[in-house]
């Protein structure tokens, strides 16, 4: 009878597990605290006081970024870094984004660079901005790839991707670079 409320009790566990993973994904980061530390300065009533409080943390903040302990990038820096990483596999990170404001990147429009055989007679291709991609799959294609020939990369079910060159079908690939 003891095994069996043992199974009892692995069953509650394993039914209860998916319970928590509905709950909703925490807001975004707090901010560093120069910057935090710098908006404060804007509830200091005399001006003076409030000049003196924002050149003080003005100064901690500009430091910080100076010694890299603190970037700032704009919504387009933002968009091109996640460009740039498109076709890997990333955490999940509000830094880029996941704040449900962008949707994921399902589709990149590019160039090709250059594009060699692999030892296997796939592709290896090189894309704009966007890596390297090795050939998965046993598809030819009518038409070398050549450089400048433009490319739409489109994102597969369960973490494949779709090449296409110069509008031929496409070629199953994956990031490799």
């Amino acid at each position: 009878m003891a095994i069996g409320w043992k199974r009892f009790g692995l069953a509650v566990v394993l039914l209860a597990a998916p319970l928590g993973a509905d709950r909703p994904k925490s807001g975004p980061p707090a901010p560093p605290k120069a910057f935090s530390d710098l908006l404060e300065c804007r509830k200091v009533a005399d001006q003076a006081a409030r000049l003196a409080c924002y050149d003080a943390q003005a100064a901690v903040l500009a430091d910080a970024t100076e010694k890299r302990q603190i970037v700032v990038a704009d919504r387009a820096e933002v968009e091109k870094t996640r460009k740039g990483l498109f076709g890997y596999a990333l955490p999940v990170s509000p830094i880029l984004g996941d704040d449900g404001e962008q949707e994921e990147a399902k589709r990149l429009d590019t160039t090709v660079v250059s594009a060699r055989r692999s030892r296997d007679g796939g592709w290896i291709i090189v894309l704009a901005g966007a890596g390297t991609w090795e050939q998965i799959d046993s598809k030819v294609l009518p038409l070398s790839p050549r450089a400048g020939q433009k490319v739409v990369v489109t994102k597969g079910a369960i973490g494949s991707y779709f090449v296409s060159v110069d509008g031929q079908s496409a070629l199953k690939m994956r990031r490799i670079q």
